[in-house]
């Protein structure tokens, strides 16, 4: 069986999100890894855009999530709800050795709306009902099952009415349409009260009108009907609200949590991003971020970290984005963070610190929303 993939694993395998794009360009007898290799600052156009807003402020993206990864699996929704899978492990139908690298259809599910990833997969249907497959090593689809690794699709009970969810690390995560979040996962230390199938709903989201949700069993986002995003979690480094540096020593390890607070930007968020850097996108199409910075991955041109949310430099007019890529409203694709040809462990890899265009024409529909 597959064990859990560590959460390095799966930030840098998150980071591949642009990558899938970048494979669009012209084809030519280069092998992908050749094709990457160039992918530096100075190959390619470092963002230098006028401080510029958009034209008409963007509305809170509610979008559902189409694409989602893990360590050794992908899947995908199409528009006519059906689920498409990929990879190696977790492909949910039978494959001669095991893995497959072309997207194939997944019987039997025709009314999918969005798929989240993480050590395990999480498929929000029509219904408003959660399934999952994957991962269960700390009780994030199963509490029940001792199952470290759960290979059929299984819907989580005791949660309905779902809207949005997140396959976080260690954990599940649920926003309800009355705008209530919920947590699954067996090391929960949020205020909560929880039911009988360790469904937990956590209180300090209560009465918020919450429209949006990303996280981990470690930090959670969140974002209301206003456009406010608010932080919670253990790790400093995650919440955007701190000194450079303050409390910065309890990030590797948990200790007390720090309890709900809105993060400081100057116009209304309409989405975000949770992953190494966490980004804000506001409604002149500016990008903010915080965080871990030393794999590229704040896209502020320096590989310190950043506690308190910084705008982006040099990049305007954000139409799309997520933890590694944005689109422009003139169809650029710029990417950041850290690009590793060879593997986890080699030299030959780039950190990416200040956004880079690899691509123009871009339709908005285009960029991959994980």
């Amino acid at each position: 069986m597959q064990k859990p993939m560590n959460f390095l694993n799966r930030k840098i395998i998150k980071s591949l999100v642009a990558i899938i794009i970048i494979s669009t360009l012209p084809a030519c007898d280069k092998t992908p890894s050749e094709h990457l290799q160039p992918l530096t600052e100075d190959k390619y156009p470092v963002a230098n855009m006028p401080d510029e807003p958009l034209e008409t402020p963007l509305e809170i993206n509610i979008e559902p999530k189409r694409l989602a990864m893990t360590s050794s699996w992908s899947a995908g929704i199409k528009d006519d709800g059906t689920l498409w899978t990929w990879g190696t492990d977790g492909l949910l139908r039978d494959t001669k050795t095991g893995q497959d690298p072309t997207p194939r259809q997944v019987e039997g599910v025709n009314d999918a709306v969005a798929v989240s990833g993480a050590g395990h997969m999480l498929l929000l249907r029509k219904d408003g009902t959660v399934w999952g497959w994957g991962s269960n090593s700390h009780g994030e689809i199963d509490p029940s099952d001792g199952d470290i690794f759960i290979e059929e699709l299984r819907q989580i009970k005791g949660i309905e009415n779902v809207v949005d969810s997140a396959a976080g690390e260690f954990a599940s995560i649920f926003l309800t349409q009355d705008g209530s979040v919920y947590i699954l996962g067996n090391k929960n230390d949020y205020p909560s009260e929880c039911n009988e199938f360790r469904i937990c709903k956590i209180t300090m989201f209560n009465d918020m009108n919450i429209v949006k949700v990303q996280g981990s069993i470690s930090t959670i986002f969140a974002l209301n009907d206003k456009g406010e995003m608010y932080t919670t979690g253990f790790y400093p480094k995650d919440l955007g609200r701190f000194e450079d540096n303050s409390g910065y020593q309890n990030f590797k390890h948990k200790k007390d949590l720090f309890g709900l607070e809105k993060v400081n930007v100057p116009r209304k968020v309409v989405d975000f991003s949770y992953g190494f850097g966490n980004f804000a996108l506001l409604e002149d199409g500016s990008l903010w971020s915080w965080g871990d910075g030393s794999g590229g991955w704040t896209a502020q041109g320096t590989l310190q970290n950043s506690l308190k949310p910084k705008k982006v430099d040099g990049l305007s007019k954000v139409v799309k984005m997520n933890s590694y890529s944005a689109n422009t409203d003139n169809g650029d694709l710029y990417i950041w963070g850290m690009y590793t040809f060879e593997g986890k462990m080699s030299s030959n890899r780039s950190n990416i610190s200040r956004p880079i265009k690899v691509m123009g024409g871009v339709s908005k529909s285009m960029l991959i929303k994980i």
